[in-house]
This record gives structure tokens, sequence and C-alpha cells, in this order.
């Protein structure tokens, strides 16, 4: 959805950002915001799989019969992907209701655009009845716009990386140390599969703020796929996600799902749960769309966000032993010289792809050491990828989430100028 109010919105951004969570608590002040409203919150942060322990976790929910509202971020072609109610995405008329009204209470001030977007969400979830509110972090955790909630909620942790650095700190206990930051003594606290040095700063941390926790390995497990705990037992067989890491995902949302549903999870519904979740962008198949017909020869065709190391390490783990080729663009603050470094030892071809993004890497940014192929478009890649592909090539679509929405956007388009 186009609108000058996403522009407007933008334009109220302070030069300086400080993390804090002053400018949105005033705004949800003036906008009456009531969290005793919401519904039950389960407040997930971490670096990499939030999104789709939340889509797992959704769909475990909505298939027991419960009504859930999400919120997450970054949306991958509309903006309203970020804001579901009762599972379904915002309309574009509540959308700009809600954003309208947000930035007339804000009178104007500096307040961020991803802090004004979290108030109008909340407002949308306290106008709207449901039963659970699943709450994905946009950064870090403790300074982060959704991490307003005082009352009682279930918070949970997924694997922590390095990434956002410039924000959140050059170390991964100091990233963890800003994730743990929604954790409180009223949170009922789950911890997902760690690196080990993660996982003793996590255990520290608990300790030392006098917190209870669950941990994976300890209070749950992933054993020849299987999640097990107490006397339940779950086929992640049945996730449609592809990827080993997507088990590890599964874990968590069943074992959130086991402590929120009590004794009325049911194996056979999380099973079916389980088959039926869907999740843009992660190791997604392609198999339809405009730009999918126009590509000649290939073996089969995947799209993945892979935005950090460790998501780029865990895509080159699920990689075939067939020919692949890559087509990817990242952001110029991530480590893209180091990624492309490694992705080229994995890759028969990779062509980089200059983003719609002010500041997607270009031609320049390109280290000179590698064999790489430049174009300024997704466009006009695709006369390349056709020349370089046949029969048994894997083609990956890949890198920064925006490229994913980029793709996808192009994918699901009726006409490709295709540029020459």
């Amino acid at each position: 959805m186009k609108d000058p109010i996403f522009r407007r919105l933008l334009q109220l951004h302070p030069k300086f950002s400080d993390l804090s969570l002053g400018r949105i608590n005033q705004l949800l002040k003036k906008i009456d915001f009531n969290e005793k409203k919401l519904p039950k919150v389960i407040h997930i942060a971490g670096t990499n799989g939030k999104g789709s322990t939340a889509a797992i976790l959704k769909s475990i929910i909505n298939q027991h019969g419960y009504s859930t509202h999400v919120y997450t971020t970054p949306h991958l072609v509309n903006f309203n992907e970020r804001i579901q109610l009762n599972s379904k995405n915002i309309s574009n008329k509540k959308l700009l209701e809600y954003l309208r009204y947000c930035e007339k209470k804000n009178e104007g001030k500096l307040i961020t655009f991803f802090e004004i977007t979290t108030a109008a969400a909340f407002k949308a979830f306290q106008d709207h009845k449901a039963d659970f509110l699943i709450l994905e972090v946009g950064l870090g955790g403790r300074f982060d716009a959704t991490n307003i909630i005082k009352l009682p909620k279930f918070a949970a942790i997924t694997p922590i990386s390095i990434d956002h650095q410039d924000f959140l700190g050059n170390s991964l206990n100091q990233i963890a140390f800003e994730k743990l930051g929604i954790l409180n003594n009223k949170s009922i606290n789950y911890i997902n599969k760690q690196k080990p040095n993660v996982m003793n700063f996590i255990h520290s941390e608990i300790k030392r703020r006098k917190l209870k926790a669950e941990f994976f390995g300890n209070d749950w497990k992933i054993k020849s796929n299987h999640y097990l705990s107490d006397n339940i037992n779950i086929d992640l067989s049945y996730l449609s996600l592809r990827g080993k890491h997507q088990k590890i995902n599964a874990g968590l949302a069943i074992h959130l799902a086991k402590n929120i549903l009590k004794d009325k999870l049911n194996i056979t519904q999380t099973h079916k749960a389980l088959s039926r979740c869907q999740w843009a962008g992660r190791m997604q198949p392609i198999t339809n769309g405009l730009f999918f017909k126009k590509l000649k020869n290939f073996k089969d065709i995947t799209l993945d966000g892979f935005h950090n190391i460790d998501g780029m390490n865990t895509l080159i783990k699920n990689l075939p032993i067939n020919r692949k080729i890559l087509i990817c663009s990242f952001l110029n603050n991530k480590k893209y010289t180091q990624m492309l470094t490694k992705l080229s030892q994995n890759f028969q071809k990779i062509i980089v792809i200059q983003m719609n993004e002010e500041n997607s890497i270009t031609e320049k940014d390109l280290p000179i050491n590698l064999e790489l192929i430049f174009c300024s478009s997704l466009k006009s890649s695709l006369k390349l990828i056709n020349q370089y592909s046949n029969s048994q090539t894997s083609i990956y679509f890949g890198g920064s989430l925006y490229f994913i929405g980029e793709f996808l956007k192009l994918n699901q388009s009726k006409k490709l100028n295709q540029s020459k």
C-alpha cells in the first residue's frame, strides 16, 4: 500500500536516535493505551528464528481453536503484513485509520518510524479481541518499542548471534544482554538452543536477576526428529518449513504452546498445525509466479532471507550437492564481504543485485578478489540466470529480507518489463 502518511512518519525520525522507551511511552499515554485490554502476550526476542517461531506458534494455537494477533517485522511485500488481527493482515482502511490517529496524537514530535507504527499496532490490538498476542521484537529487546509490557507474559529467546552491532554492541554477551531485556520477574521465560558461550552468559544473567526460566536441553529436547518434554512426544517430520534449524524453532514453539495450552495441547492437532504452517522467505520453495515462469532451465528454486552470518551458515548446511547458483543482495551495514567470501566457496556462480534501497550494496562495494557478477536490478539478472543454469541447477535467491521482498513483489506482478 502506498500512502503519503508513510513518508510523513519517516520524516519524524530523529537524526540521532537513542535507544529508549521514552518516546513511545509518551505517545501511548496520548492514545489512551491500556495494557490490561491486550490479549495474553507472548513476547519473542533473539537474532534468528523469531518470525519462524511466531509463525509455528500461531499455527499451533489457531489449530487448537484459539485466536491470535501477531506483530512482526520487517514486512516483505506489504506493510500490512506486520500487523495481523485474528491471524489476518490488517486492512488498508484500518491501518490508515490507526496510523493517522497516532500521527495526530504525536503532534509532530520526533519519534522513530518503528515506534509510531508500533503504537498504532498496540492500539489496534487493544481495540480488537483475541485470545493471544504474539509480539516479535524489532531490534534488541531492552529498549525495543515492544518492550512496554508490564503485566505477566510469556517471554522467549531464540538463538542469538552477531547482528545490529551499531545499536546492540560488538560482543555476543552485549547483544544477549539487550535481548534478555524482555524478561522480567512477572514473565514466564523460555530460552531456546544457543551457542555454548551465549548459553553460559544467559544462565548467569538469569541467576543474577533471580528470574525463572526453562531451557532447551533441560526442559525440552529435540531427538531423532521429535520434540520431547515430560510425557509429550511430537513428530517434527510433519513440519512444512524446510531446514534442520526449523526443527529447533518448532521445538520452542511447541514448548511455548505446551505451557500456554497446558492439558489442552493435542498431539494430532499439533501435527496438523506443523504441516499447515507458512512463513514466506525462509527456505521457501518457489513453484509459480511471473519471474518463475521466465526462468528456463533449473532443478528447483529456493528463497531464503539469510541476512546475517549465522543465517548464511544455516543455509550452507542445508545446501544440496548438485550445481547451485545464488542471486543475492545485502544492506551495506552488514558483513557482506565476509558472507560473499564464504558463499563463493559453496556456489558455482553468484550474481549480486543492487536493491531499490538507499543503503543497498552497489558494484563499488563488491570485493575485487571474488568472481562475482553484478546486476543493477533483479529484472536485469534474468538473462544471466538463464545463461548460467541448467536442468541440474538449484537456484537460490537470498540475503537481505528487503531483497526477498523485491523478489516476491516482482514474482507476484502481472507484467515483467525486463531491463536490457
